[in-house]
């Protein structure tokens, strides 16, 4: 018998070949892989064969052909691709566009909404037998004679172009002036209420003194009157506002308590409120009011050709402007105006979406400097009081502005219409871009209209009004009756106005979400159902997949792993027990 080395049988040392030992080592790592792979193989294989999604069963079988397989991958993977493109485009739909404008689903009946604040403007700035400001024109366009004016005489003329066409106003007068001297200076020169407004009548009720019903109100086109506006105190955050005059002359009579333009009125408020209520439709339910001009009084030049008045139906809210939209009542015309509301409502499912999404602002979420009441109109006004006084360094007398801001003269009218315009072009670049070089307050005035947003109240209200109109000889009326004229009232011009609301009750637009929450997962849903049958369970399904069985299925392989070890070990153990035995 062959006797054979200890040493090289039970704990010696042997010369092994490295490569032999290399060889060794990476077959191991092969099965080691090969083994982890068949792992992920068996596990995906237990999914898909368990899974309710349609299809995937049939990939995972094994008595399944490879055709098949590969018919049914390819279904599969063509379902999921166009599913996800069909929910991408319904994302894009939610995401750009979540609101959608529809009717309400009743009528809204009009005494429900304030009646419309109406403002009127005279369209003769200065009464000729007080101050002739065609004469005066040619006097100061002459470099002879306007030196022969006197200061206060230049300084009338050049307040008095701040609400004539705008290249009227001489460019080499003052830029800036005492906004006080120029409002007072035009209240002394315009008709005031008693000269302009001849009779009103509000709901069939003749009054003795239309100041009853209209008070004065500055705006861009100078002294006007308003009837149904809110109060100063209700309208205006009065401590931001420049103190030398009023915009809107306080009274008692024209402030609200109760009713708010998001609310509405209470249900238990009283018929007879502030802002006036409307109580029903046609003539008799509206508001009529008598207009005269003095043939005298007239100026041709100021404001052109066309005689008469400016009106404007507006928000009760809404500091009103005249320059942007007005119907006109010639003289000795009656005009007919059918008011028709346009109310807008949102519904409160809006309120998490960000303002730009939904386009308007509920009242909270927008504030303003120098109004207290958010409304499109009022934003527009504040927003160009202040590119103005970003542009031209002061502002126009009839935009609100704040007590340390200059107020323009006539020097600065030809800036402030450029500002104007630059305002709304602001988005559009080219043609500003040219002045960035020549003055730089361009950048700084295109951040402040950057600022501006300008979107729509999430409750707002507009009054459309239908116009017809007629002669109105009113000295045939009096000859009718037998009433004798006066010699002093035959150059007179009246002018006749009806406002009433054209029917009792409107239809309400609603803004409200395209697409809720429940609307945009039912849309998804659907589509994941139509295309994989996947479901909720699908996605629990999934999840155990990836959570709760996996971790299971390793536990009991990791169990199993140290069971064989723990056998592997008790054998070795008794092997190497019996060669100790038997080599002793």
């Amino acid at each position: 018998m062959k006797r054979h080395s200890r040493s090289g049988s039970i704990g010696g040392i042997q010369d092994v070949d490295p490569e032999i030992n290399k060889g060794h080592l990476n077959a191991k790592n092969e099965k080691i892989k090969k083994g982890k792979l068949n792992s992920i193989k068996r596990y995906l294989i237990d999914y898909t064969a368990n899974s309710n999604l349609h299809g995937l069963k049939y990939i995972g079988e094994k008595e399944r052909t490879l055709i098949e397989k590969i018919f049914w991958l390819f279904m599969f993977s063509c379902s999921l691709i166009f599913c996800i493109g069909k929910i991408h485009l319904i994302w894009i739909r939610w995401n750009e566009s979540p609101v959608i404008v529809s009717f309400a689903e009743k009528s809204t009946p009009v005494w429900q909404i304030p009646y419309p604040a109406v403002t009127i403007c005279f369209e003769t700035k200065a009464r000729q037998t007080i101050f002739n400001f065609t004469e005066y024109y040619h006097l100061y366009k002459n470099e002879t004679t306007r030196a022969n004016l006197t200061e206060e005489e230049r300084h009338l003329f050049e307040d008095v172009s701040m609400v004539c066409d705008d290249h009227l106003a001489p460019s080499s007068g003052r830029r800036f002036s005492d906004g006080n001297v120029t409002v007072e200076n035009l209240k002394e020169l315009s008709p005031n209420i008693t000269e302009m407004l001849f009779a009103c009548k509000w709901k069939d009720v003749s009054r003795v003194n239309c100041s009853d019903l209209f008070l004065p109100i500055i705006t861009e086109e100078g002294v006007c009157y308003t009837f149904n506006t809110l109060g100063a105190e209700e309208l205006f955050r009065v401590e931001n506002l420049n103190k030398d005059y009023d915009y809107l002359e306080y009274s008692k009579r024209n402030s609200s308590q109760i009713w708010t333009l998001e609310d509405g009125y209470p249900p238990d408020s009283p018929v007879e409120t502030y802002p006036h209520r409307g109580t029903g439709f046609g003539a008799k339910s509206g508001l009529t009011f008598l207009l005269k001009a003095k043939q005298m009084d007239l100026d041709y030049l100021c404001k052109g050709p066309v005689q008469g008045f400016k009106i404007l139906l507006h928000n009760p809210a809404e500091l009103p402007r005249l320059s942007k939209q007005y119907f006109r009542s010639p003289l000795s015309q009656e005009v007919v105006v059918a008011v028709k509301p346009n109310m807008m409502t949102t519904s409160e499912g809006l309120k998490p979406y960000d303002p730009t999404r939904r386009q308007c602002y509920f009242p909270t979420e927008r504030y303003l400097q120098y109004f207290k009441i958010y409304t499109q109109a009022n934003c527009e006004i504040e927003c160009l009081s202040n590119f103005t006084y970003a542009r031209c360094g002061c502002v126009h007398f009839g935009m609100p502005h704040g007590p340390t801001i200059p107020v323009c003269n006539a020097g600065s009218m030809a800036c402030m219409k450029k500002a104007q315009m630059e305002l709304v072009t602001a988005e559009i670049q080219t043609n500003l871009e040219k002045d960035t070089a020549d003055n730089g307050t361009l950048g700084e005035a295109l951040l402040v209209a950057a600022e501006c947003k300008c979107l729509q109240a999430c409750t707002s209200i507009e009054y459309d009004a239908e116009t017809s109109q007629a002669d109105y000889d009113w000295q045939s009326i009096f000859r009718a009756h037998r009433q004798q004229i006066e010699e002093q009232d035959k150059d007179v011009f009246v002018a006749r106005v009806l406002i009433f609301f054209k029917e009792a009750q409107f239809i309400t637009s609603r803004r409200s979400e395209l697409y809720g929450q429940t609307e945009f997962l039912a849309n998804v849903g659907g589509l994941l159902g139509l295309f994989l049958g996947f479901s909720i369970l699908s996605l629990a399904e999934i999840l155990y997949f990836l959570t709760l069985r996996l971790y299971c299925v390793l536990s009991k392989r990791r169990q199993v792993k140290q069971q064989n070890l723990a056998t592997i070990n008790g054998s070795h153990n008794f092997n190497t027990n019996a060669k100790n035995q038997f080599i002793d």
